[in-house]
């Protein structure tokens, strides 16, 4: 009873006979579009398609190399060839042995039209474009909420700077409705007016599959963005006006997350060398502050204020080391070990919100420690200043503007008018110099 079944391998060599045996299928002539086309080991693989159908094609190594032109996606070819099948895959495909140009397709030319229209009115000119920010707080995506380039921008921001929030405009991408559906999205991201930068992205496909980014009305919505517009769509190769009038183009949808993002370690190197940098000047503040005052003991001789100098010699090394103990950069870095632990859970459950709360309280700490910190310093400006003040008011040579003098003898500072020698002369001390004289006796004392 089984015997009437064929195999699958029998009936695709059937196939394969039938194809092989029609004298219609060995010498044909055929008049197509070139869509998909890629290049492996010197094969060139590609679509032949029309208006309402496609065929597989390849141009084995040998015959591409007498090619007397490279083909191309949206190029209408003329082509001769045979018809044969694939037994092992059981689909059939045009076997070229000859290829010539006739053309660019519609849809190609369609695209280098409109193109040059928008250029000349300079929807691409980089003057007209938006800035995009450096480091975004919050970033509208615009895709298919099912499509893998969705998930490569959330996974590569995740990695890179997971403190941002992510707000998803989904939409289609592909077919006739995909360009009204991208302009809703974009429309209603503006109105929301929540994001710092839009993303509007899709993998890779066929020229065919991405013409909905080659519409002229999206094309005038992206130019009329109020956000600024990256654009990752496709591979590294492929090229559409809506990444011609975007802010910035990324070569794919990965790419575009690592454009509107920065790498948390770098950030946290950035924040380090901020921080020694703030270090050192202080450190030369001080300094001077302390030369100054050397200065200051040295030309009124205050010996003991060293004892003042060293108490805040002190006080300096506590809020040194309260600076580097809650430093900002001491807190970013907590932040990022706790992130790092709980990126080991984030398949479990989802984590995007968190790490933003988290990223959050890690901002308004480093803030608070920040205010705290110029607060101690600015405190102890105000205490050096104050007695600062303390030893003008107590140094000799303003009350000596004053009228007052200071009466040497022998080196000596003479206090009381006994101790006075007649017979020696005396130095009468002035605040801006000094004067010479020879005491004198009163009559009494005659």
């Amino acid at each position: 009873m089984e015997n009437k079944y064929l195999t699958v391998s029998a009936l695709n060599r059937y196939l394969a006979y039938k194809f092989d045996t029609d004298a219609n299928l060995k010498n044909i002539h055929i008049k197509g579009e070139i869509s998909n086309l890629r290049i492996s080991g010197g094969h060139l693989y590609f679509s032949l398609k029309d208006e309402f159908s496609e065929i597989r094609g390849i141009v084995f190594a040998s015959v591409a190399r007498r090619l007397a032109f490279m083909p191309a996606d949206g190029m209408t070819v003329l082509i001769r060839g045979s018809v044969t099948v694939y037994q092992k895959g059981g689909s059939y495909s045009i076997n070229v042995t000859d290829m010539k140009e006739a053309g660019l397709g519609d849809i190609y030319l369609n695209f280098l039209r409109l193109k040059e229209k928008l250029q000349k009115e300079g929807l691409f000119d980089e003057d007209k474009k938006l800035k995009v920010p450096e480091s975004p707080e919050k970033i509208a995506v615009i895709t298919s909420p099912t499509a893998d380039a969705l998930q490569d921008i959330l996974s590569t921001i995740n990695k890179r700077y997971p403190f941002v929030t992510v707000y998803l405009y989904p939409s289609l991408v592909q077919g006739a409705e995909a360009p009204r559906s991208l302009i809703a999205a974009l429309e209603r991201a503006n109105r929301d007016a929540i994001a710092d930068v839009i993303i509007i992205a899709r993998g890779g496909g066929s020229f065919e599959d991405l013409s909905c980014f080659n519409n002229e009305t999206l094309a005038r919505a992206i130019f009329a963005s109020r956000i600024p517009t990256v654009t990752g769509i496709g591979h590294e190769t492929d090229f559409t006006i809506a990444d011609y009038v975007s802010s910035k183009r990324a070569p794919t949808p990965t790419g575009a997350a690592v454009l509107v993002t920065k790498d948390r370690h770098l950030l946290a190197r950035e924040v380090n060398e901020k921080t020694n940098l703030l270090r050192y000047h202080l450190k030369r503040i001080l300094e001077k502050k302390f030369y100054d005052y050397q200065h200051i003991v040295n030309r009124h001789h205050f010996k003991n204020f060293g004892e003042v100098i060293g108490r805040w010699e002190k006080e300096w090394e506590r809020l040194t080391y309260s600076l580097k103990v809650h430093s900002p950069l001491a807190m970013v870095e907590a932040g990022l070990a706790r992130v790092g632990e709980l990126d080991k859970r984030v398949l479990a459950y989802n984590i995007a919100g968190r790490i933003a709360e988290k990223g959050a309280a890690v901002e308004g700490l480093a803030s608070r420690l920040t205010a705290r910190y110029r607060q101690a310093i600015g405190n102890w400006e105000k205490q050096y200043q104050f007695y600062l003040d303390k030893i003008n008011i107590l140094n000799p040579l303003n009350l000596m503007k004053k009228g007052y003098t200071l009466i040497y003898q022998d080196g000596k500072l003479v206090t009381r008018r006994a101790d006075i020698a007649y017979d020696r002369q005396f130095t009468v001390r002035f605040y801006d110099g000094e004067l010479p004289a020879l005491p004198k006796k009163t009559k009494d004392e005659e």
